[in-house]
């Protein structure tokens, strides 16, 4: 061997050998990750979305992280707005190390309010996910769906029956009671009131909030309240009401578990998503960071989540796969043709006014001045 070739041969080996150390340093840092947590209590707070959610978390990226990493993992939940996170960290104990907001109107007067830590690129593989959805401070995780659902045994499949949100105001064909989310935004109550007065999708926001109330006034004696997704799905279920509007995770679940004979039309369904973030006095941030690094990478979590709950977990750009058998209950692919995507901005700003008019009129049915 020439000793051009030998430098050469030695180079070579010194630059794989660097590469292996590389390689090995690497791997240790990404395993440092879920390390160091043994015995800690680990909270999950899942905004106000019902228990579908809170299985599908526990049960899948939850209970992987428990594994990997020791903590104690439990989850929480609080609705609507951000007056608990401000009130925890003014207080100076904030017992999430996530939260998931309610609403992306949420996530925004948390930003305004500087509630939250930045995600930080160097642990969340950010990449992965969908150029559109996360920002600095949130993964826009699960998009969640307010569907029309009705009985079968009193409007079956193969004859007239609802299609859209707006059907649930249609006393005349679909008589009887009807189950609404008492709240005003997210539930599609407003929405569903104003399209089924004639306004076009493309115009609802900003709402005429007197017109969506003179609209419910028309079905007020047959309005039975829900205020939780499992909440509303029970009484579709018990037969305090044949047709309702409900989020799509929860009825599906109860259908596809008990063969139950219910139905849901995705025609104009008032879809958002529930970003996910680390709040500002989290006991140990790099446990938070870790967590959504696995929400990310875990391939096979997202399989389960989407395959136990309806609910895509992650807004990734490689998406896992959606079962046939489960596709009808996603918001996904066809059935999100006529979908309406909530104006966030706007609640943000209109929200106060909106549930101080919704709550007036819930006692008295008085239309706003």
């Amino acid at each position: 061997m020439t000793k051009s070739k030998l430098i050469s041969s030695l180079v070579g080996v010194l630059m794989m050998g660097g590469a292996i150390l590389a390689s090995t340093s690497t791997a240790r840092a990404q395993d440092d990750v879920y390390s160091g947590y043994s015995g800690e209590d680990f909270l999950f707070n899942g905004a106000g979305h019902s228990g579908t959610l809170k299985g599908g978390i526990m049960d899948t990226i939850g209970a992987d992280f428990a594994e990997k990493t020791g903590v104690t993992m439990s989850f929480d939940a609080f609705c609507c707005g951000i007056a608990k996170l401000e009130a925890a960290q003014q207080s100076g104990n904030v017992p999430w190390q996530i939260v998931a907001f309610s609403t992306m109107s949420d996530l925004i007067l948390a930003q305004r309010a500087d509630l939250l830590l930045k995600i930080d690129p160097k642990i969340v593989p950010l990449d992965r996910l969908e150029p559109d959805g996360y920002d600095a401070y949130a993964i826009y995780g699960y998009p969640y769906a307010a569907v029309i659902a009705w009985n079968t045994g009193k409007w079956p499949l193969s004859g007239k029956h609802p299609e859209a949100i707006e059907d649930v105001f249609d006393t005349k064909a679909f008589p009887g009671k009807r189950c609404l989310y008492k709240y005003p935004q997210f539930g599609g109550t407003m929405e569903a009131a104003l399209l089924a007065d004639g306004v076009p999708a493309d115009k609802l926001y900003p709402l005429d909030t007197r017109r969506a109330f003179a609209s419910l006034n028309r079905i007020r004696d047959d309005i039975v309240w829900w205020s939780s997704g499992s909440q509303g799905v029970q009484q579709l279920v018990s037969g305090a009401c044949d047709i309702a509007l409900v989020w799509n995770g929860p009825i599906s679940e109860t259908i596809r578990a008990n063969d139950s004979p219910f139905a849901i039309a995705w025609g104009h369904a008032i879809w958002d998503y529930t970003p996910v973030a680390i709040p500002k006095g989290v006991r140990n941030e790099k446990a938070a960071q870790a967590f959504l690094k696995m929400m990310i990478e875990n391939k096979a979590a997202q399989e389960k989540f989407v395959a136990q709950t309806g609910y895509v977990l992650m807004p990734m750009k490689e998406q896992v796969a959606i079962p046939d058998d489960i596709k009808p209950w996603v918001l996904a692919g066809d059935n999100t043709r006529t979908a309406i995507r909530e104006a966030d901005k706007y609640y943000t700003d209109a929200i106060d006014s909106i549930l101080k008019q919704f709550n007036s009129w819930v006692v008295s049915g008085n239309l706003p001045q």
